[in-house]
């Protein structure tokens, strides 16, 4: 059966139910959080048809505004052609991505409007360090959603490291400190 042409709304009627046409997928929710030592990246899309409208999702963490250090990607579909899902998480640069720890979630029956349309995608990664984090999220149809957030160094890489000499200065000092106290303590009798 031959969907109906849109109506001004950009609604067609197909035969499963309503399809909304020229509407983008939308964030519903993002958040990074460093649990034992691994960083988790999830992102909350949603598309007005369904979860099973979304095509793609993809993080790159970029060292400057133009070069990606990692570039991790779920799809679910092999193209936006053949709708039979095959998800599967990519790399395309760095090797930073935990597979096994990895995750794609939405809801088996939705009763809600949000549990039809929402998708979680959970991406673990071992440390990696940039300046900017960006999500881009396409449907089938084509259309995206795109994020980006600019983080301090070390946001979602190791704990800040110092060199060796520093650290040695740094305890020669607190050492000499620490006598030249004792020594006053010890003349004043105290």
């Amino acid at each position: 059966m031959k969907p109906a042409p849109p109506t001004e709304a950009g609604v067609v009627e197909v035969r499963s139910g309503v399809t909304v046409i020229n509407v983008p997928p939308q964030f519903s929710g993002f958040r990074i959080a460093t649990q034992d030592g691994l960083n988790y990246i999830d992102v909350v899309v949603s598309d007005y048809n369904s979860w099973a409208d979304i095509f793609r999702v993809e993080v790159k963490i970029q060292g400057d505004a133009v070069n990606p250090v990692a570039d991790v990607a779920f799809q679910q579909y092999p193209d936006n052609a053949t709708l039979q899902p095959q998800p599967q998480f990519q790399e395309a640069v760095g090797s930073f991505l935990v597979r096994s720890l990895s995750s794609a979630t939405y809801n088996t029956q939705p009763l809600t409007v949000p549990e039809r349309t929402e998708m979680r995608v959970t991406f673990v990664m071992s440390p990696v360090n940039g300046k900017f984090l960006s999500v881009t999220t396409t449907d089938l149809a084509g259309l995206e959603a795109f994020a980006e957030v600019e983080y301090s160094a070390g946001f979602l890489g190791r704990l800040p490291t110092v060199s060796g000499w520093i650290l040695g200065v740094f305890a020669l000092g607190a050492t000499v400190l620490l006598v030249a106290v004792r020594i006053r303590r010890d003349r004043l009798g105290e």
